[in-house]
């Protein structure tokens, strides 16, 4: 088996499994000397129950999983171009399919005997609801080998701080172009201070745009610090347990063996006394005959 194979195999199985079948690996490569193997799986990361949600449907229900991510650039045009009435509809879309993918996954997981909650389906709904908004996010899903639950918090594909939503009743209000032939009235000078003011809250919220990504960045940081954190502290939980009950084993067995040995050197004892008895009586029998053999 070589390491993409074990990692489909890992991915596809249920969480609860990954860690064991992930450390027998490691072992195996290991005792046969492939270091190399052995150090590559032991990275590989257990998911989270929400991710493997989404790697079942990546393995399980791609066609669906395709269809759903491809809104995606049809959100971003929407948001590009100010399209409302599009940006409404595919939203819509967006959130039915959503909620479809969610219960698909929640079917999936009840077949391979998982439970899952409503809170877990929503976990899920968060990453689709992000991989629809990062294309990174979205190849992560699509590979099937996604670890952790990923929320998104921004506003979407493609948004742009700057852009101003037109209205659709304005855009119906709006007058068609003047003929050519006919002469445009000037337009008003606009007010220099109407003109700045509108450059400082574009300016404002660049700034509100930065700081926020970089809160995010952070945050996102140390998300993935204390989910790793997490997951070593559960292997190291896994080979604790595994360490107590080898050790417990042992520890009864070695106790099966003192009992068996107590009780053998009890009969031991006792057939020591008997034989000490019988010697005795025997030595009193020859006595008193060498006596009378003496007598006569």
């Amino acid at each position: 088996m070589d390491l993409d194979e074990l990692a489909d195999a890992l991915y596809a199985a249920p969480p609860a499994d990954f860690v064991a079948t992930r450390d027998e690996a490691v072992r195996a490569a290991r005792e046969r000397g492939d270091k190399e193997f052995a150090t590559a799986a032991a990275r590989l990361r257990r998911p989270t129950r929400a991710a493997w949600l989404a790697n079942l449907l990546a393995r399980h229900r791609r066609d669906q999983l395709d269809g759903l991510l491809g809104i995606a650039a049809s959100l971003a045009d929407a948001q590009r171009t100010l399209d409302g009435a599009a940006l409404r509809a595919l939203s819509s879309q967006r959130r039915k399919l959503v909620a479809g993918m969610a219960r698909e996954a929640g079917r999936l997981a009840r077949e391979a005997h998982e439970p899952v909650s409503d809170s877990l389906l929503r976990e899920l709904g968060d990453i689709l609801e992000a991989a629809l908004a990062d294309p990174v996010v979205a190849d992560e899903v699509r590979s099937g080998r996604l670890t952790r639950t990923i929320t998104y918090s921004g506003f979407g594909p493609g948004s742009d701080p700057d852009a101003v939503v037109q209205r659709a009743a304005e855009k119906a209000a709006a007058p068609e172009p003047a003929d050519a032939a006919e002469p445009a009235e000037a337009e008003p000078a606009e007010d220099p201070a109407e003109v700045a003011r509108r450059e400082r809250e574009r300016a404002e919220r660049r700034r509100d745009l930065a700081d926020a990504e970089a809160m995010e960045a952070t945050a996102r940081e140390r998300r993935d610090a204390a989910e790793a954190e997490h997951e070593r502290a559960e292997q190291e939980h896994e080979r604790a347990r595994e360490r107590v009950a080898s050790l417990t084993a042992e520890l009864d067995a070695a106790q099966r063996h003192e009992r068996t040995a107590a009780a053998d050197s009890r009969e031991a004892a006792a057939a020591a006394r008997a034989a000490a008895r019988e010697a005795g009586t025997a030595a009193t029998r020859t006595a008193r005959a060498r006596a009378r053999v003496e007598e006569a």
